[in-house]
């Protein structure tokens, strides 16, 4: 597959990317997408039947852990003390007003 200038424009369009009317930088930007879309394809020729897919590159050696909520050190009470200038508040929340 080759890109060209108009399939970059095409492309940048639909990504919502102003990229001006530089012809010399779209020739560029299509040049740079076309590279990119070979090297998928030599990425496509790897074989990889059998391969389990890889999230990380670390192991997963840690777990979950149980949610619960710790304050840091020497912050017992501020929340409280933030919360009483508030304007408004609604429980340990602050309360504003709606935008839309």
């Amino acid at each position: 597959m080759t890109i060209n200038t108009d399939s970059a424009l095409a492309m940048a369009r639909l990504a919502r990317l102003d990229l001006g009317a530089e012809p010399a930088d779209l020739t560029k930007l299509a040049e740079d997408f076309d590279r990119i879309v070979a090297y998928m394809d030599i990425l496509a020729e790897a074989e990889t039947a059998g391969i389990e897919p890889m999230y990380s590159p670390m192991e997963n050696t840690a777990g979950p852990r149980p949610d619960e909520v710790l304050e840091p050190e020497g912050s017992a009470g501020k929340a409280e003390l933030i919360l009483e200038q508030a304007p408004e508040r609604v429980g340990r929340f602050f309360s504003v007003p709606r935008i839309f």
